[in-house]
């Protein structure tokens, strides 16, 4: 059964059921209250007189009580000596034989009927007794009349549940109707879908929770095709890397077996086993420190994240900087170096490795006589250099690519493997730590990391 016949059925049957209860009630009750009520009303009235009367002369007594008796409905007053004798009202008082014979208190006339006697004393000290006689209508006559209406009394409560039990059930679903239609609509997940929120309710909180958990939905659904487009992009700079590693190692292997071969026949100039003997020990140094540098770039994240800790920076690179300064003097550059205190969170060895990667590309590519700055400081590095030639947009976007050299450094016999930037993005991207490679003036380069 739906919501709405249940709420339909529900009300309808408590306010029918109600209804009824109360009209039991009122036929049982109300008569019962109504008769307590009176009488109390009557006995309440019945004591102020008797309060009245005590303690007054005797014709005064007389006089107040014929006056009280007109005045009181539903009660005839009597006075009665103490020998029983009558003396109101007086048995030679036509009126008050009449009324005596009239005798308007019978059972057939009134319902409810008593009496009630008082004593009380006069101001001479003499006593009486005050007798009151009350009778009224009960409310009985009247229920039962009720009863024959009943029915009309009946159909009306049934036709009023249902009307009420109606227009609550459509009125009470309607918001939770217009939830369920949203919430299917939420299933093709477009984005810009939520339920409206009317009121200050359940239902309303509903709403919102609903609206709520949709929008995180929406968010992770879009964070999942992000970290899609992430991998994908991941899994095309592996491809790119394989390709071009593939292409580094290309040439220098066919030079080498060139080499062997001419030797290995004695052609021509090759006979000279010493000298290319060398050759071919310096091209597979060089290959074999490639490889070095390629195996260690793919197991970088692995590696930071498994030694992570709380290192001192300023001391990290204080380690390393006196070869530095020895290869400033050796190459007439100014290297000026301004160091703060600094904790950051990460993996020593590998932060060290990326910023000897900055620092070796800045000396080998300043112009001479030029100079190299080192300033860390408010949770940054900087490395400057200044450079004989600034790099071109073009250049800045391609530089961190494996094995990606400007043209002007290709020949140059200090180039290096072209890796050395790749790893050091690497490091700093696995670290999460910002980082910027761009011109600071006409003639200097900066790399900053912000921690």
């Amino acid at each position: 059964m739906g919501i709405v016949r249940k709420n339909f059925v529900i009300v309808a049957t408590m306010i029918a059921t109600t209804s009824i209860l109360l009209l039991g009630l009122l036929y049982f009750a109300l008569p019962v209250y109504y008769t307590q009520a009176k009488k109390q009303n009557l006995r309440t009235t019945y004591l102020e007189v008797v309060k009245q009367l005590d303690g007054l002369p005797k014709d005064t007594i007389l006089e107040e009580i014929e006056r009280l008796d007109k005045q009181v409905s539903n009660m005839f007053l009597s006075l009665y000596a103490a020998d029983r004798q009558t003396l109101y009202p007086s048995l030679d008082d036509e009126t008050a034989r009449l009324e005596k014979e009239k005798d308007y208190l019978v059972k057939e006339e009134f319902d409810e009927i008593g009496s009630w006697t008082n004593l009380i004393v006069s101001k001479e000290g003499e006593e009486y007794y005050l007798f009151a006689e009350y009778g009224f209508h009960s409310l009985s006559e009247i229920s039962q009349t009720l009863v024959t209406f009943y029915p009309f009394v009946l159909l009306f409560i049934f036709l009023l549940a249902i009307g009420v039990a109606f227009i609550y059930s459509r009125l009470s679903t309607k918001r939770l109707t217009i939830i369920s239609e949203t919430t299917r609509q939420m299933q093709s997940l477009e984005a810009g879908l939520s339920c409206p929120i009317l009121g200050k309710d359940e239902v309303a909180t509903l709403a919102q929770d609903i609206n709520s958990l949709y929008d995180k939905l929406q968010s992770s659904i879009e964070e999942l095709r992000q970290e899609n487009d992430r991998a994908l992009a991941r899994d095309r700079e592996k491809s790119d890397f394989l390709r071009i590693t593939s292409h580094e190692l290309k040439t220098p292997i066919a030079s080498m077996l060139g080499l062997v071969e001419g030797m290995l026949y004695n052609v021509g100039p090759f006979k000279d086993h010493d000298t290319y003997l060398k050759q071919c020990l310096h091209i597979l140094q060089e290959q074999s420190e490639l490889v070095h540098s390629i195996l260690e770039a793919t197991n970088l994240d692995m590696a930071i994240k498994d030694d992570s800790e709380i290192i001192q920076l300023d001391q990290l690179i204080e380690t390393t900087l006196k070869s530095y300064y020895s290869l400033a003097a050796v190459q007439q550059l100014d290297f000026d170096v301004s160091m703060e205190p600094t904790s950051i969170q990460g993996n020593g060895r590998y932060l060290l490795k990326a910023i000897k990667n900055i620092l070796d590309n800045a000396f080998r590519y300043s112009k001479v006589q030029g100079r190299v700055r080192l300033l860390l400081a408010d949770q940054q590095l900087i490395i400057e250099n200044q450079v004989e030639r600034l790099l071109g947009p073009e250049e800045l976007e391609q530089i961190f690519r494996p094995f990606y050299r400007p043209d002007f450094s290709r020949n140059r016999k200090d180039g290096g493997t072209g890796i050395g930037l790749f790893i050091v993005q690497q490091i700093l991207e696995t670290h999460g730590f910002a980082y910027q490679f761009q011109a600071s003036d006409a003639s200097t380069m900066r790399f900053l990391i912000q921690f």
